[in-house]
């Protein structure tokens, strides 16, 4: 640190060596807290931000962890857990009992190859500590809120940076309300209760590790980011999406992160390209035809990445339409975490290479709301990027700041609008089954066999993958593989999504399998029944009515 007289007695400024991505910073007599036309300073002028902003955030989040690990225990004990669940516990159970490249019949593929989601590996150790796929939900939640403290941290550090620049320019005053703000944005905004109401999900330790490289590209902690690289490719193979993003961020924001946003790019997009040719990308690489089949026509071969790319260019009309029919999904996303933030770079990357591929998605699952933790991982930077761009506003002239005082009032009333109706909606949508018949359901699940085939009603599914041959009631007139000599079939009262699997087909399944199949019921109440058949020697497959 270097001192040097300014030219002005009683004024001295202490010139730091600059940071790899910010301006010097000059830390003047205003920033000490001494007002130079010799008025009476602020007592807290000298602060970058109080520590109880950050202690009352943290507490919030805190608190927000409670909350959520409470709701996926009521979740998880109430069954109302669909085939998502199902695939990841069965996948978690079979690496525990040592089958070590397991083939999930959900998915129809081996699970290394539904997105290269090799961190289950590592986690299936838990089960050895403590036999119960409920392990999942739990972490899934600590994911999500260690995440939303890192994009608070980060959110600390630029108000912060801000202050030190200018304390004339930032108040204190503004630096608290953007800094609790921030906090109550996390805990209020719907979308993170659909991201862990809906089963479970690597997106949610995806987006923790990516945001881990963002943060340190951001801060200048250039050996520490890449500790993070591999944990988040490891995740799932849409890390490498979500790095590309990552990069493109980094080569937006200036020089200081050019390189290292380029090299991440790069990294990201290898690790999609490496994927994609041996069928690991989406589900056994079928989601690339699934959900953007439209815009390659005819194409033979496999589709890929790059052909969904050249597609898009080639039918920029199939494009619009399909953003057309999905932009206000979108649109609520980005106004509840600050749409603003699309102007930073760290705001851009991330949604561009996130919802971009969710509008488009030809399917339109990707970007539904019971779907959010498709589109979640870009939330913390859209929220670090719109505070960025305050921070710059409230930095410059009157009209600068008028305008950032309009979005903020906008963004605010937005986000209350959207918080009430949205959240009372969570725990009606995500906790189908109701007490008595989730009692039924836990009376039933310990009198099934271990080595049986289970046929189980979608809905709740879940719960009842812990064996090597589970099968979903997933619509009306199922077709189920036999391959085990004695067949398990759970029935509950509760319709699919999108009710492709409705009451009537239920009652007609449930009345094949006990009349038509003589199978002995094992249990039946309060709308769930349970029925065990033998099936004849060669039966290979049924179709339920």
């Amino acid at each position: 640190m270097e001192r040097q007289d300014a030219g002005r007695e009683g004024s001295v400024a202490v010139v730091c060596p600059p940071t790899a991505v910010d301006e010097p910073v000059a830390v003047t007599t205003a920033a000490r807290g001494e007002d130079i036309d010799g008025a009476e300073p602020s007592p807290f002028a000298h602060r970058a931000l109080s520590p109880w902003v950050r202690i009352t955030g943290w507490s919030l989040l805190a608190l927000q962890l409670v909350g959520m690990l409470v709701f996926s225990t009521v979740q998880y004990n109430r069954f109302a857990l669909t085939i998502d669940f199902a695939n990841y516990s069965q996948a978690w159970w079979s690496i525990a009992h040592g089958n070590l490249d397991p083939f999930i019949a959900g998915f129809g593929v081996p699970f290394w190859k539904n997105n290269a989601e090799f961190a289950m590996w590592p986690l299936a150790l838990l089960d050895r500590v403590y036999p119960h796929p409920i392990v999942l939900l739990w972490l899934q939640d600590v994911a999500v809120v260690i995440t939303e403290m890192v994009a608070f941290g980060w959110i600390v550090q630029v108000i912060g940076r801000a202050r030190r620049r200018d304390p004339n320019r930032i108040s204190y005053r503004a630096g608290v309300w953007l800094g609790l703000g921030a906090a109550v944005v996390l805990v209020a905004e719907p979308w993170v209760y659909e991201t862990i109401a809906f089963d479970f999900h690597f997106e949610a330790f995806a987006a923790l590790f990516v945001l881990l490289v963002g943060y340190d590209l951001w801060a200048g902690r250039n050996r520490r980011l890449w500790c993070w690289v591999p944990l988040a490719l490891m995740s799932t193979a849409l890390a490498g999406v979500y790095l590309v993003g990552v990069g493109i961020s980094g080569v937006l924001a200036g020089p200081g992160t050019r390189r290292r946003g380029a090299v991440i790019a790069a990294i990201g997009l290898a690790w999609v390209g490496v994927l994609s040719a041996v069928g690991g990308v989406g589900v056994g690489g079928r989601t690339f035809s699934a959900s953007y089949g439209y815009l390659v026509g005819s194409h033979r071969g496999s589709v890929g990445p790059l052909s969904v790319i050249g597609g898009a260019f080639e039918h920029p009309a199939a494009v619009g339409q399909m953003a057309a029919s999905h932009w206000s999904v979108a649109l609520s996303f980005l106004v509840v975490l600050g749409l603003i933030g699309l102007v930073s770079p760290w705001g851009f990357g991330m949604a561009f290479v996130v919802l971009v591929p969710n509008v488009l998605d030809g399917s339109g699952t990707f970007i539904r709301y019971g779907a959010s933790f498709q589109s979640w991982p870009a939330m913390p930077f859209i929220l670090v990027g719109s505070v960025l761009v305050l921070v710059r506003l409230l930095e410059g002239g009157r009209l600068a700041r008028r305008v950032a005082a309009v979005s903020l009032a906008l963004w605010g009333t937005l986000l209350g609008v959207f918080a009430l109706i949205a959240l009372p909606t969570v725990p009606r949508a995500w906790l189908w089954v109701d007490r008595p018949a989730a009692a039924e359901l836990a009376r039933i699940e310990p009198a099934i066999p271990p080595d049986a085939e289970v046929v189980v009603s979608l809905p709740v599914m879940g719960r009842f993958a812990q064996r090597s041959s589970v099968h979903g009631f997933v619509k009306d007139d199922e077709r189920v593989p036999v391959n085990r000599p004695e067949v398990v079939f759970v029935f509950g009262p509760y319709e699919s999504f999108q009710k492709i699997l409705s009451r009537h087909g239920i009652a007609a399944a449930t009345g094949f399998v006990e009349h038509r199949l003589h199978g002995r019921v094992l249990g039946a109440g309060s709308g769930v029944v349970a029925v065990a058949w033998s099936p004849p020697p060669g039966t290979r497959q049924i179709t339920l009515p």
